[in-house]
């Protein structure tokens, strides 16, 4: 895609969620080329239309007093999610070059209570938009250079959590169907700003070990895992009252409760639905 194209640069203004759906699959040393030389105008749309992980490692490439550009023009709950995945020596070397007004503001969107779902979330989370085909979708899965889990995240094109998906149901789903019409859409979801002691009796721990983390807006914003908070509470001393029975309990229901997620997505692998064309 060339700047200085009449025709690239109509795409991109006018359909920036379609030019960043095209971009997110380009190399990211390419997108930040790109980025480098497109207006403010123009290329600020496109990259907050970016799923965060791509957006930021095109970041993470650009020179850092365009990134530092780039964070101040992007809305401020999306620079946020997408500094919160750049290299902790590209954050200090973009904080150096933000106003102190930027900066105070990152900090608001980034900071949480050490006890909330906020503080112990991890914002590497595997994200696939919904409007993408099945073939789309295990196309980028195998570009990836991380192992994938079993459970992938669904977003619109607000980044809205609207459904997941298990890697064994997309690899025997037809090739040519939507995410959107595909996925499973009862989630349950853990509010970022939720407690410690709500997120041990939450329900969603009955059937997995992992559950999205999502702002008020239902904008997805990282992955919560039962035994990553666990061990964070117990190296922070925090003291939440709980009978110890329940605790094995817990542990013991998450062992079988993984175990019947691995299985599930092995049989689903090897047995594929009748009557889908791949």
């Amino acid at each position: 895609m060339k700047v200085d194209n009449p025709l690239s640069q109509k795409f991109l203004v006018q359909y920036p969620v379609e030019a960043a759906r095209v971009l997110e699959e380009v190399s990211a040393q390419h997108v930040a080329a790109l980025f480098n030389e497109l207006s403010p105008q123009t290329g600020i749309p496109v990259l907050a239309a970016m799923l965060p992980e791509k957006a930021a490692a095109c970041l993470g490439l650009m020179g850092a007093v365009s990134a530092a550009r780039v964070l101040t023009d992007l809305p401020l709950s999306t620079a946020a999610r997408i500094y919160r995945l750049l290299a902790s020596t590209k954050q200090d070397e973009l904080l150096a070059l933000l106003s102190g007004k930027i900066r105070s503001h990152l900090h608001q969107f980034m900071l949480y209570p050490a006890e909330s779902a906020g503080a112990l979330l991890d914002p590497k989370v595997d994200i696939l938009p919904d409007n993408i085909t099945v073939a789309e979708a295990l196309r980028r899965i195998e570009r990836l250079s991380h192992p994938v889990s079993c459970e992938i995240y669904i977003v619109d094109d607000s980044h809205h959590l609207v459904g997941t998906i298990d890697l064994g149901k997309l690899l025997v789903s037809n090739h040519h169907a939507k995410l959107k019409d595909t996925m499973i859409r009862k989630i349950q979801t853990v509010s970022v700003h939720a407690t410690v002691e709500s997120l041990l009796s939450h329900p969603g721990w009955a059937k997995r070990r992992k559950l999205p983390v999502v702002a008020r807006d239902n904008t997805l914003l990282g992955v919560l895992d039962y035994s990553c908070m666990q061990e964070a509470i117990n190296e922070a001393g925090m003291v939440v009252a709980r009978d110890p029975l329940d605790n094995l309990l817990s542990v013991a229901s998450l062992y079988w409760l993984s175990m019947a997620q691995l299985l599930d997505s092995l049989l689903s692998i090897s047995h594929p639905v009748k009557g889908e064309h791949k």
